[in-house]
């Protein structure tokens, strides 16, 4: 079923882009055009002139959230991940077989690019294991693909390493934008007192078990937060290989 999907700061997604070099028989399912994941790192509209971006601060500020005909550009800040084709050929020869029954790796990278949200062609999951019991085929009518990403790769060292909790990922690619001050002052949204006063009960009584003169860490992961049900459906395992060049929230 076909509805509205929205792209939101932080989402992976599929994005084509051009590639003159290009296979005229290169398979690029489920799509018929170059593609490559990317996370969405910031998403702002080009105005054609300080008037008109004038003016649509003051109407949103009034509630108005139509625009009007001389709205610009929108476009979007993405960080780049990379797959297994798009490293280089030493590190490459390090990496693990394909297992057939796992999903496919992709990298996080320091590699930033600025194009149009109408690059934009469907949603990507993103998951810590390699292999999820189950995940959204679709969604709006689109091809959602699941990879596996667990490692980073720095264009400049030439090498992997471990990219973090899954739960750090936005943060870490707001590192590398052009716009990095102003995401950092974007609010967070503060723990539910709920969810609050669980915590410091938890802290609380692990801290009474410890020794005297000791200090521990307590994670604070909610694991208590209801998922939205979904329709177990078989994930995407995608085999193809496409090599991208090296280079809020918007209705798509």
């Amino acid at each position: 079923e076909r509805g509205q999907w929205k792209v939101k700061l932080g989402e992976t997604v599929a994005m084509t882009y051009e590639d003159d070099a290009e296979d005229p028989n290169a398979d690029h399912f489920p799509f018929v055009a170059p593609w490559a994941p990317a996370e969405i790192v910031s998403i702002y509209r080009v105005h054609k002139s300080k008037e008109s971006c004038a003016r649509l601060r003051e109407e949103l500020s009034v509630g108005n959230t139509q625009q009007g005909n001389d709205a610009g550009e929108i476009m979007v800040e993405i960080r780049w991940l990379y797959r297994r084709d798009d490293v280089s050929e030493a590190m490459k020869k390090k990496l693990n077989p394909v297992d057939s029954n796992e999903l496919e790796e992709v990298f996080e990278t320091d590699i930033v690019e600025l194009v149009s949200a109408e690059t934009i062609l469907s949603p990507i999951r993103l998951h810590d294991v390699v292999t999820p019991s189950t995940g959204p085929s679709t969604i709006a009518g689109m091809p959602c693909i699941h990879y596996h990403c667990s490692r980073f790769w720095s264009l400049g060292r030439r090498s992997f390493g471990p990219s973090g909790p899954m739960e750090g990922r936005v943060l870490r690619g707001r590192k590398y934008s052009a716009h990095k001050a102003a995401l950092s002052k974007l609010q967070q949204i503060p723990p539910s007192p709920a969810k609050s006063t669980a915590s410091a009960k938890k802290r609380r009584k692990q801290s009474e078990k410890a020794p005297i003169g000791t200090i521990q860490s307590v994670a604070m992961r909610d694991h208590t937060q209801k998922k939205a049900k979904t329709e177990e459906q078989p994930i995407i395992l995608h085999k193809t290989r496409v090599s991208c060049s090296d280079p809020f929230h918007v209705d798509v």
